[in-house]
């Protein structure tokens, strides 16, 4: 049985802050998840929406069991200033800004404070999200199920080492953009074609999604099945070959790449 956290503090509601808080307070007592953001207006409308305790101060939120630091990288030294002194002695830290290091913030907090990293993506703010989870030597087990049952509520969770996190952010974390980039060339190829704008896009956004979906619930790796749609002399097959004479899987497999390098070169 996975553990559970009892309390939840959010420092930040941003988009992902507010997608998280949503799914969370539809399976937690909603009074219990404890948010803080300087823009107050977006606390006040989770509140009005969800039923979460407003904090006026960031150090509010750090007597939760968790506390998720939802805001941009470049804030987050400072908000672990302003909160040092007010954090307990078992609260899990969670950061979910991209690019800051475990250690960036036991340089602030102290390496015997429990500290996770997490990487999430934005399909996390409709359900369906991929949640990268790592934490320091001080998180243990218990600790990291816990937060785990969080980041489950928005979608898959999967844990590995924190040097593998840039081609996680290249992965999991620039992919909806290189895949918004096929559906959008699937739709306009259906445009070019004669199909009109809203049909052909919604032809090629539920065709990714069944095509996603039939991936995730089969045995079968993407080769297979995408035989099983290329039949001898068909269609399909004329097409396959005009993307990979055109280098498609490289050009994928680049891309992937370069968003990698780039995620350790901000890390620098």
């Amino acid at each position: 049985m996975k553990h559970t956290v009892n309390t939840i503090g959010f420092i930040g509601a941003g988009n992902m802050g507010s997608a998280i808080i949503a799914r969370l307070a539809g399976s937690m007592p909603a009074e219990k998840i404890l948010v803080f953001d300087t823009e107050q207006q977006r606390v006040l409308a989770l509140k009005n929406k969800h039923g979460i305790t407003p904090v006026k101060k960031a150090g509010e939120s750090c007597s939760a069991d968790a506390l998720v630091l939802a805001v941009k990288p470049d804030v987050v030294p400072s908000v672990l200033k302003e909160i040092r002194e007010s954090l307990g002695a078992d609260t899990i830290i969670v950061s979910i800004a991209a690019g800051v290091s475990i250690s960036s913030i036991e340089a602030i907090l102290g390496s015997d404070k429990k500290i996770i990293r997490i990487m999430p993506n934005t399909p996390s703010m409709v359900g369906e999200g991929m949640s990268v989870i790592t934490g320091n030597k001080t998180v243990t087990e218990k600790d990291r199920e816990k937060i785990e049952s969080v980041f489950s509520l928005i979608g898959k969770v999967a844990v590995l080492p924190e040097k593998m996190f840039d081609a996680v952010t290249a992965l999991s974390g620039s992919g909806p953009a290189f895949v918004f980039t096929f559906i959008q060339a699937l739709a306009d190829g259906g445009v070019k074609m004669g199909l009109p704008r809203d049909k052909a896009l919604l032809l090629a956004a539920q065709t990714v999604l069944g095509s996603a979906t039939l991936l995730m619930e089969s045995s079968e790796d993407p080769i297979t099945l995408r035989s099983r749609v290329a039949s001898p002399g068909g269609t399909t097959i004329e097409g396959i070959h005009v993307l990979e004479k055109s280098g498609f899987s490289g050009i994928v497999m680049d891309a992937v790449e370069a968003a990698a390098v780039k995620s350790k070169k901000l890390g620098e």
